[in-house]
């Protein structure tokens, strides 16, 4: 089973377009994007319709929560708070909808080996920001969520979010789409092993 995933759009429609491409022509069984359409880029709007009609598995990122929730479920945010009002004043209802019924985070299950999928590691999936924070790769909190019994428990967990490709223990991050450095990641699931390979856009 061959799967894509990229992540951190950011409302580059030109990237998200030639990801798309690229993973087309990889032939891939499934594609997941992990979360990020909006902010930085000015093609957001356009990225979303995108994606909403592209049939892949779009998982939400702390992107769409404020866009859905406004700025208050994360205060490391309030300079974002203008921008994302104004998101929330031009999105249309429909467009809403798919945010919300976006899911934060995607399993599954292949010639045995369990996967796992989200736009970064939590720290209380029942919290209204769910996510760590990007500190934690410094303070030592993402590496002990590494070790914990919930991400152990997959032969990969896959994360975006912070921009970099990194592989730590079973836990592999993919870059940035939408932004310099862009890369995806293909996996390829066997009866035998879970084999991966970062990919640059660029």
């Amino acid at each position: 089973m061959k799967i894509a995933v990229f992540s951190d759009v950011h409302g580059n429609l030109k990237a998200l377009k030639t990801v798309l491409a690229q993973i087309r022509e990889k032939n891939a069984d499934l594609t997941v994007f992990l979360g990020d359409i909006f902010q930085r880029g000015n093609e957001e709007f356009e990225c979303l319709e995108l994606l909403k009609n592209s049939g892949i598995i779009c998982l939400k990122g702390n992107c769409e929560l404020y866009t859905e929730h406004g700025v208050d479920v994360d205060p490391d945010v309030e300079h974002l708070r203008a921008y994302y009002d104004g998101i929330r004043d031009r999105i249309t209802a429909e467009q809403m909808d798919f945010i919300k019924q976006m899911p934060l985070f995607h399993e599954i299950e292949a010639h045995g080996h369990k996967l796992h999928f989200s736009h970064f590691l939590f720290s209380d999936i029942n919290k209204p920001y769910p996510f760590l924070q990007l500190s934690s790769l410094k303070d030592g909190v993402f590496d002990k969520t590494c070790e914990s019994e919930y991400v152990k428990k997959y032969d990969l967990a896959v994360v975006g979010h912070c921009h970099q490709n990194f592989v730590k223990g079973n836990v592999v991050s993919v870059s940035v789409s939408g932004l310099e450095g862009a890369a995806y990641l293909m996996i390829e699931v066997n009866d035998d092993s879970v084999d991966f390979e970062h990919i640059s856009l660029d």
